[in-house]
């Protein structure tokens, strides 16, 4: 059964760590997304009109690197879940627990016009940021298994997500040579929530009884329909969806003006000479107000299980395992009865702050720096970026790169755009694996990345008009 373990379970990981835009990105003027990450940067074309629903980006972290997870011991590779492996390290490593975190983001509509020295851009974007925090507690089952008289503390466990939509106007202007300021004002209209928070969730074992402690809350905004007992408790496994006609669905994903909020970009770019310019900015600084079908559960409660017995008969019998596994689950179901209220409740949007500098020794070559620090629900999170930007023609462009985070992770970024006439598609990978090994588990040979634990794509279509890519002149250092 460990066999098929691993596989899964790096499939999860590769998932949630590939589902906002590359880091890599920063520099590459010449695709106009450059600017979501920095709205002091005006695109380098006249004016630029995005496929619709055609630009996509993904990104995704977690402060647990894949390789962490698989050990050799005398000539042997073991697994997580394996007897023989040393949870020492990934102990330290994680703290408090697991963190897995996502954002994805779908250009619906973007627009872009230099008018002068200014340049404005319109867009309509979908968006979705997910964060899982898996408890230490897990960890330790694995470790020492749960012999009488252990407490775990699962207090850590959060499960955060929003999805919402997002209308922004930007706005880019060279003050002079030297100075561009910029700036973007979004609305953000959500469409579903769920924030989760436990101060207190402890399981005590022992041999005649599990004790569970829970105090904890949830805000929800979904169209759930709630089924409280008479004593107002409402057990997990009654809540069901409600009814909703086609035309409320599209009202409430596609349109969805129910819950309000704002967020801004703010960005600043300086050239010290021809060659060397610094900037930095600030994005996605901003909040959601939930009042649609916002609900507040509250979990405080303790509970005892006391276990099932199993009389002498049922050796001969047969005892029906999975009779019994529905009986233990059900009954740690009752520690989670909650009572709702109705409740407006406030998220924020998770912003970056990105540092950058730029030398450029010739007209169609740069080499940039760029530092990001994004700020989750869950954690902060930091990375660096070392690249490579090449401009050969008005019609190409390629980078690569190398990206470092604060958990130890070098990875490698490679990025290209290509117009063909007016259409110009492009796409950036960040977080792609500089090693691969081949492991044996049980007789079974698997290839992993083995230095995976960040990922971000960005890819899409636009219509460029005016573009001003430079072509090289080799006879010139500029």
């Amino acid at each position: 059964m460990k066999r098929y373990i691993a596989p899964l379970l790096i499939a999860l990981l590769a998932v949630n760590a590939t589902a906002q835009t590359s880091l890599s990105l920063y520099h590459m003027e010449v695709i106009p997304q450059s600017s979501m990450l920095n709205p002091a940067r005006a695109p380098r074309c006249n004016v630029f009109v995005s496929m619709p629903c055609a630009n996509l980006s993904l990104r995704g972290e977690t402060n647990i690197k894949l390789s962490e997870m698989f050990q050799k011991v005398n000539g042997q590779w073991n697994f997580l879940t394996d007897n023989d492996f040393d949870y020492s390290d990934i102990n330290r490593r994680i703290k408090k627990g697991t963190r897995i975190n996502s954002q994805m983001n779908i250009g619906l509509i973007n627009v872009g016009w230099r008018q002068a020295e200014n340049y404005w851009t319109v867009n309509w974007n979908a968006r979705v940021s997910s964060g899982i925090s898996v408890p230490k507690a897990f960890i330790t089952m694995l470790d020492k298994g749960l012999p009488d008289g252990t407490r775990l503390d699962f207090s850590y466990l959060r499960a955060n997500m929003i999805s919402y939509h997002e209308l922004s106007v930007g706005f880019t202007r060279a003050l002079d040579e030297q100075l561009s300021l910029g700036g973007r004002l979004k609305y953000l209209s959500g469409v579903f929530a769920a924030k989760s928070k436990f101060s207190k969730f402890d399981v005590t074992t022992s041999r005649k009884q599990w004790t569970f402690d829970v105090n904890g809350e949830a805000d929800l905004s979904f169209p759930l329909k709630m089924n409280p007992d008479q004593d107002g408790a409402i057990a997990i496994d009654s809540i069901e969806w409600k009814d909703m006609s086609a035309l409320e669905i599209v009202g409430r994903t596609l349109i969805g003006l129910h819950n309000p909020g704002a967020a801004i970009d703010l960005g600043a770019e300086y050239k010290i000479d021809e060659n060397f310019k610094v900037s930095a900015s600030v994005t996605d600084l901003g909040f959601i107000v939930w009042h649609k079908d916002a609900t507040k559960l509250r979990a405080k409660n303790k509970y005892a299980y006391d276990g099932f017995e199993v009389e002498f008969n049922d050796f001969f019998d047969g005892i029906n395992l999975s009779d019994r596994v529905s009986d233990i689950v059900d009954s740690v179901k009752n520690a989670f009865q909650s009572h709702t209220t109705d409740q407006i409740f406030v998220t924020g949007v998770h912003p970056n702050i990105y540092i950058g500098g730029e030398y450029t020794p010739f007209r169609f070559m740069s080499v940039g720096a760029v530092s990001r620090t994004t700020f989750w629900g869950n954690g902060v999170t930091q990375n660096f970026n070392f690249s490579l930007n090449m401009k050969p023609y008005s019609f190409v462009s390629v980078m690569s790169s190398y990206n470092i985070d604060i958990k130890g992770c070098i990875t490698t970024d490679f990025g290209f755009s290509i117009n063909m006439g007016p259409l110009q598609y492009y796409m950036m990978i960040d977080g792609i694996p500089l090693a691969q090994r081949r492991l044996t588990f049980e007789g079974d040979r698997i290839t992993i990345p083995y230095n995976l634990c960040d990922l971000s794509v960005s890819t899409g279509f636009n219509i460029i008009i005016g573009a001003k890519g430079p072509k090289p002149n080799f006879n010139s250092k500029y």
